[in-house]
């Protein structure tokens, strides 16, 4: 959510990201600030307090980066009960493989913990992504971001990383989707909007009719990032 440096958000403020949010029927989401991507993971965790309220609706995601203050920050939020997620940020500003070497200090300690992962696709080599990730068994992940692009990188990828979840805001190719939900199962995908950068409506329209149960689109839904995020329905 939010402004970046570069370019001026069309969702302002919560006000305008609740709207949204009710014209698609979503009662709650997972928000993360634009500045972490472009700016600072610190500063983007800063600016996301004023996004957050009392009501349930709107989870904070954290924003982190391998130096050592954003783990120190990440670290005061989770001895304040408020670190749920975190997700790898400002990788298009800093030129820093994704290996354990670098990241092991962050990863270890989310792993310890228990917190879970999202790890941008778009922004990461694949071999970094597989071969780091394997390193930190217990960690829970979810790749965001997949497009038809990378259609050759999902299903080994997720064969190499049972803990690896599958956010689906923007993977598009014709029949995957169903492919993938056939080899293993519901559980390990999200429906998400990646909202302000795509619209929440399309993916949402689609999973409706890829063959899923009433049930089955309530674990894709809301139901599977629950039980990443330990948040109870």
């Amino acid at each position: 959510m939010g402004n970046h440096h570069t370019e001026v958000s069309p969702c302002v403020d919560r006000a305008t990201l609740l709207a949204e949010m009710d014209t698609h029927g979503v009662g709650r989401a997972v928000i993360y600030h634009a500045l972490g991507d472009l700016t600072s993971p610190v500063d983007g965790n800063r600016a996301l307090e004023a996004w957050l309220a009392d009501d349930g609706r709107l989870h904070p995601q954290w924003s982190a980066h391998p130096l050592p203050r954003s783990l120190e920050q990440l670290q005061e939020l989770h001895a304040q009960g408020r670190v749920g997620s975190v997700r790898l940020a400002g990788l298009d500003i800093i030129d820093f493989p994704f290996r354990p070497w670098g990241y092991d200090p962050l990863l270890s300690w989310l792993s310890r913990e228990g917190i879970p992962l999202w790890v941008p696709l778009p922004e990461m080599d694949p071999d970094d992504i597989v071969t780091t990730l394997q390193a930190y068994p217990d960690l829970e992940t979810v790749l965001v971001g997949a497009h038809y692009l990378h259609a050759m990188w999902v299903q080994p990828m997720l064969k190499a990383l049972p803990r690896a979840n599958l956010e689906l805001s923007r993977y598009e190719p014709i029949g995957q989707i169903e492919a993938l939900l056939e080899e293993f199962g519901v559980e390990r995908f999200l429906y998400g909007s990646w909202y302000w950068r795509l619209a929440m409506g399309p993916m949402l329209f689609y999973l409706h009719h890829v063959g899923l149960d009433d049930k089955e689109l309530a674990l894709v839904c809301e139901g599977n990032l629950l039980r990443i995020l330990g948040v109870e329905s």
